[in-house]
C-alpha cells in the first residue's frame, strides 16, 4: 500500500471523528470506537493521526453503523419521487463520500472523472479535487465553446430520451476514466456515459453512485459485461 493511500485513511479517520463528535460525547465516541477520550481528542484536534490500524476500523465503524442512515436522512420524496437536494449540495458529505468512493478504488489511477449534468457534478468535482483528476461533464446540449462532439442517447422509454453531449477530445484514448453520478434510477444515464467512454478508446476503470434504485447497477453491470467496479453507497426501493 502506497503512503499517499495511508495518509488519505488517516485523514478519512478524522473527518468521520470530526463529523461524529458533532453528534455524540467524547464518552460516548470512546464506547463506539474503544479509544480513550484523550486520544480522540488529539486526533479530532489534529494532534496526531491515527495508525493504519486504527483509522481502518474507525472507517470501517462509520460505513457500518452510520453512513448510510446520515445520507438518508437527507433524502425526500415528492409525488413518489426521490429528492436527493440536500444530499446533492451538503459539501462536507460529497466530500466525505467522495473519500469513500476514493477508498473503494485503492490505488486505481484517475485520469478523468466523468459525469451528466447537473447534480453529478458536486460529486465528481469532489473525486476530481481529491485525485487531481480532471472533470469532464456530460451535458444536454451542445456547448457553444467547442465545435466537435460525442453524443449518446440515454434510453428511458420508447418515446423519452435525453442527448448528451462532450466536447470531442475531452477524453482522450487510453484515458482511465471514473464514472460518477448522484443516482442510477434506470441505468439510461450510467450506459450513456459509458458509451462515450468507449467511443472515446477510452478506459473504464469504475461506475459510482450515491443511490441506485432497484439494485440498478447490478443489472447494468450485467448489462454491459463491466468488469470494473460497478457500485452505489445505498440502494433505494
Amino acid at each position: 500500500m502506497g503512503s499517499l493511500d495511508e495518509v488519505r485513511k488517516k485523514l478519512l479517520a478524522i473527518d468521520i471523528l470530526r463529523l461524529l463528535k458533532g453528534s455524540f460525547s467524547y464518552k460516548h465516541l470512546s464506547k463506539l470506537t474503544n479509544l480513550s477520550p484523550t486520544v480522540l481528542s488529539r486526533y479530532i484536534n489534529g494532534h496526531m493521526l491515527p495508525n493504519l490500524e486504527k483509522a481502518e476500523k474507525i472507517i470501517d465503524l462509520f460505513k457500518e453503523r452510520f453512513l448510510a442512515e446520515l445520507v438518508r436522512a437527507k433524502i425526500s420524496e415528492v409525488d413518489g419521487a426521490y429528492v436527493l437536494t440536500q444530499v446533492n449540495y451538503d459539501a462536507n458529505l460529497q466530500k466525505l463520500i467522495a473519500k469513500f468512493i476514493i477508498r473503494e478504488l485503492e490505488l486505481v489511477k484517475i485520469d478523468k472523472v466523468l459525469t451528466a449534468a447537473t447534480d453529478g457534478i458536486p460529486l465528481a468535482v469532489q473525486i476530481g479535487n481529491e485525485l487531481g483528476a480532471k472533470i469532464v461533464v456530460a451535458k444536454k446540449e451542445r456547448d457553444v465553446a467547442f465545435t466537435e462532439f460525442l453524443e449518446e442517447r440515454a434510453i428511458f422509454s420508447p418515446v423519452l430520451f435525453k442527448t448528451f453531449y462532450i466536447p470531442k477530445g475531452s477524453i482522450k484514448p487510453r484515458d482511465q476514466v471514473l464514472i460518477v453520478d448522484d443516482i442510477a434510477r434506470t441505468g439510461a444515464t450510467i450506459e450513456a456515459l459509458a458509451r462515450l467512454v468507449e467511443r472515446s478508446r477510452a478506459r473504464l476503470t469504475g461506475i459510482f453512485t450515491i443511490f441506485s434504485v432497484d439494485n440498478c447497477m447490478e443489472k447494468i453491470k450485467r448489462k454491459l459485461k463491466l468488469r470494473c467496479k460497478v457500485e452505489s453507497l445505498i440502494n433505494l426501493s
